[in-house]
This record gives C-alpha cells, sequence and structure tokens, in this order.
C-alpha cells in the first residue's frame, strides 16, 4: 500500500504546472472549456501571441481552451503552440520596416515598439526647441534674435522695429478717432488704421458723423420698407382699416373697461366710451355689486373698494351705455375679454330683472341666456383692435404661427385705454405706403 502511494505521488510530481488549468472552467463551447480571465492554463497562447513567436494555428486546428477578457467581456481563442504551424519568415523588406517603425528619426535609437517617428525624449526636445525659437521670433516680421522677445522688452514677441511702427500706427489712429467717426475708419483703413487700434480706442471710436448718420438712417429705411413689401398682404389690410376709421371717426366708438380680474365671472369696475376722434360719450367707474377688488387687480389700475362704494350699478348705466353705442362701430381693444365681461354683467342685470331662467345650466352657460346676447348681438362690432395693431407691428412668434400681440400702454384706466387706442389708430393711419418713392434727403 505504502508503495501505491508513493508511485502516485512521484506522478502528480511529473506533471507541468504550466499545462494546469489556475482555475474551473465556467462553461463549454463545443466541447471546448471557457475560463475566466487568469484561469486557463499558463501554457496556451492568443494568435496574436502565437504570431510573436511567428507562428499560427494549423489547418484543422481546433481551439484549446477560451478565456474572458478582464474588462470587456470578450471570449478569446487560446491555442496550443505544439500543434501550431510556423509562419513564413519575414522578408527583407519586412523587416527593415519593422525597423525603421521601431527607430527614432532623431537620435536613431531602437526600441522593443514601435515610436512612429521620434522618440519621446527627442519630441520633448524638439517642442523645447521649436518653442525658444517662437520666443525669439519677431510675430510680425518674422527676424530671428539671438535672445528671447522678454528679454528686450519688446511687447507681444514683436521687434523694437515692428513696435515702433505699430505705435506710430497707434498715433495716427489715435488722431483720427478725435475726427473720424467709426463708420469712416472702419470703410477707408480697414486694415491700417482699424486693425492697428486697440479695443479701447475703437470704443472711443463710437460714433457717426452727420454724413453717416444720414447714410445709415437712409438704409434703415430702405430695410423697413423693403420688409414691409414683402409682408404688405398682412400690412396693407391694417393701414386702410385704420384710415377708414379716422375719415368718420364720429362713426366708431372706442370701448375699453377696468375689471376685478381675468375669470369668466369677473366684474366690472370702470367703463368708458369715446368716438375715434376723442369725444368722451361715457366715463364712470361701477360698483361691483359689493364683490371686493381684489389687490392684485387695484395694483394693475389703481381701482379700490373706497372708489366705486357710491359709483353706479352696471344696470343703472345700461340705458346711457346703449346710446352711447347706438348707430356706431364699436372698436375694443381685445375684443373677446371685454365683449365677455359685458357678457357676463348683461347675464348678472337680467337675472336681477327676473328675465332668465334660473337653471343649472343657465348659471354656467353664460353665452346661452338669450337676453345677454341678444344685447350683444345688436351692437355692430370691429375687428379685434389688438389682432390689428399685431399685424400692423409686425412682431411675427414662430412658436405660435402669429403675430405677437403688443401692450396698448394707456396706464390700465378705461378712458386713458380709448385714448391710447386712438393713438394707435393714427399711428397706423399714417404710416407710409412701401411702394411711394422715397424722396432723396437733401444735401448738407
Amino acid at each position: 500500500m505504502n508503495e501505491v502511494l508513493t508511485a502516485s505521488a512521484g506522478q502528480e510530481d511529473d506533471v507541468d504546472p504550466g499545462r494546469v488549468a489556475r482555475g474551473k472552467p465556467v462553461a463549454f463551447k463545443d466541447g471546448v472549456p471557457v475560463y475566466d480571465s487568469g484561469g486557463a492554463p499558463a501554457f496556451l497562447r492568443t494568435k496574436a501571441q502565437l504570431a510573436g513567436a511567428r507562428r499560427k494555428p494549423a489547418v484543422g486546428q481546433r481551439p484549446a481552451a477560451y478565456i474572458y477578457t478582464r474588462w470587456y467581456r470578450d471570449r478569446v481563442a487560446l491555442w496550443d503552440p505544439a500543434q501550431a504551424a510556423k509562419m513564413r519568415p519575414l522578408s527583407a523588406l519586412q523587416r527593415r520596416q519593422m525597423q525603421e517603425r521601431r527607430t527614432c528619426t532623431d537620435c536613431g535609437e531602437v526600441f522593443p515598439v514601435p515610436v512612429w517617428g521620434m522618440c519621446g525624449v527627442c519630441r520633448d526636445r524638439e517642442a523645447r526647441r521649436r518653442a525658444d525659437l517662437r520666443r525669439r521670433t519677431c510675430q510680425d516680421c518674422g527676424t530671428v534674435f539671438r535672445t528671447p522677445a522678454p528679454a528686450r522688452n519688446y511687447g507681444d514677441g514683436m521687434c523694437l522695429a515692428c513696435d515702433e511702427r505699430l505705435e506710430r500706427g497707434r498715433r495716427v489712429a489715435r488722431s483720427l478717432v478725435e475726427r473720424s467717426c467709426r463708420r469712416c475708419l472702419v470703410q477707408l483703413y480697414p486694415l491700417t488704421v482699424w486693425a492697428a487700434m486697440s479695443e479701447r480706442e475703437q470704443a472711443m471710436a463710437d460714433w457717426h458723423c452727420a454724413a453717416c448718420e444720414r447714410e445709415i438712417e437712409q438704409e434703415r429705411v430702405q430695410a423697413q420698407r423693403r420688409a414691409d413689401r414683402a409682408r404688405w398682404d398682412d400690412l396693407g389690410p391694417t393701414i386702410a382699416w385704420a384710415q377708414k376709421i379716422l375719415a368718420t371717426p364720429d362713426a366708431y366708438a372706442i370701448l375699453d373697461t377696468e375689471t376685478t380680474g381675468l375669470t369668466a365671472t369677473s366684474r366690472i369696475v370702470e367703463i368708458a366710451v369715446t368716438t375715434a376722434s376723442g369725444t368722451v360719450l361715457l366715463d364712470t367707474l361701477l360698483n361691483p355689486g359689493g364683490e371686493p377688488i381684489p389687490a392684485e387687480a387695484t395694483a394693475i389700475h389703481g381701482i379700490t373698494d373706497t372708489m366705486v362704494e357710491g359709483a353706479p350699478t352696471f344696470s343703472e348705466i345700461l340705458p346711457r351705455l346703449t346710446e352711447a353705442l347706438a348707430g356706431r362701430r364699436i372698436v375694443i381693444y381685445n375684443r373677446e375679454y371685454d365683449t365677455g365681461r359685458l357678457l357676463w354683467e348683461l347675464h348678472l342685470h337680467h337675472q336681477a330683472q327676473g328675465t332668465v331662467d334660473l337653471t343649472k345650466q343657465a348659471r354656467y352657460a353664460v353665452r346661452r341666456h338669450r337676453a345677454a346676447q341678444a344685447w350683444l348681438d345688436a351692437q355692430e362690432w370691429e375687428v379685434c383692435a389688438m389682432e390689428q395693431y399685431a399685424a400692423f407691428y409686425g412682431d411675427w412668434h414662430d412658436c405660435f404661427g402669429s403675430y405677437t400681440w403688443q401692450k396698448l400702454g394707456g396706464g390700465h384706466r378705461a378712458l386713458g385705454d380709448t385714448r391710447a387706442v386712438i393713438r394707435r389708430l393714427e399711428e397706423m393711419a399714417a404710416y407710409p405706403s412701401p411702394f411711394d418713392r422715397m424722396e432723396e434727403p437733401a444735401a448738407a
């Protein structure tokens, strides 16, 4: 028994450790074991390792094992080098090319790996040499000096002659700045005087003479006329609309309201009606029936609960409002909002008079109240002045696909806003046609 154990121990000692797997297989592929990184037998080689020894897998040779790479978990085949076939010897040209790739072109040293040109030491030395040459070279005329530019105290890496020439140009530029405008300098001396000026000196010349001002204004007008011609289909109707209103101003009424908010049930606290010529037909505060005016609304139009405490109600001024609007076409800036507030006030008025069916549908579907809607339908409403002025102003919004609404700028009081609408109409009506011949400016 002892002799058998001694023989078995001797056989295990005879096994080459390099041919023993260093780990257990994690899988099998076509009967070939697959190991994790570092678990395959040490004597096996990849194709690249075989090529380094000028060998390659023989025809019909199967992989002896597979191994997963450490980082990307790629499966790489391992081959037995004893079964691999020898590769054809390198030719003289191939050996010479491999030698050249591993040889530094500057010092001539041969490295075990390709360096593709200069080695790291020679590359650093060449970079220092070029940097030193750049410091000793004038950046303007290209003259190379023995000492670097900072040692000569010349500014910006230029030699003394170039620095003096640049200084002379700066003096000329400073004198021209005092006598010429920015446009003249850029047009007359773009590569000499203007290029030699510093940013501070260029900023000092940020003004224009009278002749250039006239040219700039003429260019601006021409550009505006071209833009107006391009969108005349939208601009022309707005001008004609304003001119039609101002031609017969007494036939039109300008209406504006101030309210307690922007909701569907907001109450009117002020209303004003004027003709297109500015004649005041109605201007009064309104009591919103005990509904308090929010602070955020007061911050806009300045109307408080105290101011409307003794004011008439909408029902009391409704006859005056009807009389002021009778026979006139009504112009409103943001017509949809103001008519919505009027509809709500009319609904409350007829509800108090008992002329409206107080069903749930009638309370919330305000537009279905026949008595309130009939009053609105009896009036003659013009198109919304805000939309007309937006098309006239021409600020196109790509996201919404329409012209951007513009602020009225009337001070958020009813009478002031009606007068602001008249100013907008006058601005639109007086706008010159872009197709008229433009008069040449008079010579200075």
